[in-house]
């Protein structure tokens, strides 16, 4: 089976200036590198796209395909799939699920810093696994388990029966981290999406899923990553 691993990376981000490729816990070219060098260790990609319209991510993706990956290819985004302004939906249907004809697309991003090669393994593993059950397609979750509230009353569990049960008795919730899609293009072309109704949910912990939108969690991600470089860790 052909997989192809494909990072997003858009030039302008108006939270973290510059996250893709400013320095990150030692990492020169920042989250970008520490990715690159993730999915490098993933045996089974073929290719690894790098999709972006900000010069510096392509020319940090070329850079790396010539001297330590050549299965990285940087892939110039036309602008209009690249702004703050762009939907997803469009995003997705109109320019991801064309990026090849054939192949099953492993689609993640540079702000998940935890997310090693060995997970992105274990999802392809449970991704063809879960294809001989009938699931055409992988996406990462959390487990929610929490005392959650909607109008006035809660949302997860009868306090009628119990007004506080244990958390771990609460049936659970999925949250959708976007660490890890895995989709056939020509599913997603079909779907229009990179979700549909037999799609198989890959459980990952918090402390893997942990994601960069703000300023403040790109130093706080950054601090963790250093502690567990020092405690001989392996971000890779």
């Amino acid at each position: 089976m052909s997989y192809i691993g494909f990072i997003p990376a858009r030039a302008g981000s108006e939270r973290v200036k510059y996250k893709n490729t400013r320095p990150f816990a030692g990492y020169d070219g920042g989250l970008l590198e520490l990715k690159l060098l993730q999915l490098s260790r993933v045996s089974r990609l073929s290719r690894i796209i790098v999709s972006s319209n900000d010069p510096a991510v392509l020319e940090y993706a070329a850079t790396f395909s010539r001297e330590r990956d050549h299965r990285v290819e940087p892939c110039e985004r036309p602008n209009e799939y690249g702004t703050g302004a762009t939907s997803m939906e469009t995003f997705i249907k109109d320019y991801i699920a064309h990026l090849s004809k054939d192949g099953t697309m492993l689609w993640t991003h540079v702000t998940h810093p935890f997310v090693r090669a060995d997970t992105y393994d274990r999802a392809l593993d449970e991704y063809e696994r879960a294809r001989t059950t009938g699931c055409d397609s992988l996406v990462s979750v959390n487990r929610v388990q929490k005392f959650l509230w909607k109008d006035g009353r809660p949302f997860n569990y009868d306090n009628t029966l119990e007004k506080w049960p244990r958390s771990q008795d609460l049936e659970p919730l999925w949250d959708i981290n976007h660490a890890i899609y895995i989709m056939p293009f020509d599913v997603m072309r079909t779907a229009g999406d990179r979700i549909t109704p037999k799609s198989h949910f890959f459980e990952i912990g918090e402390d893997v899923a942990m994601d960069i939108d703000w300023e403040e969690q790109f130093l706080l991600v950054e601090e963790i990553a250093r502690a567990r470089i020092e405690q001989g860790r392996s971000l890779l």
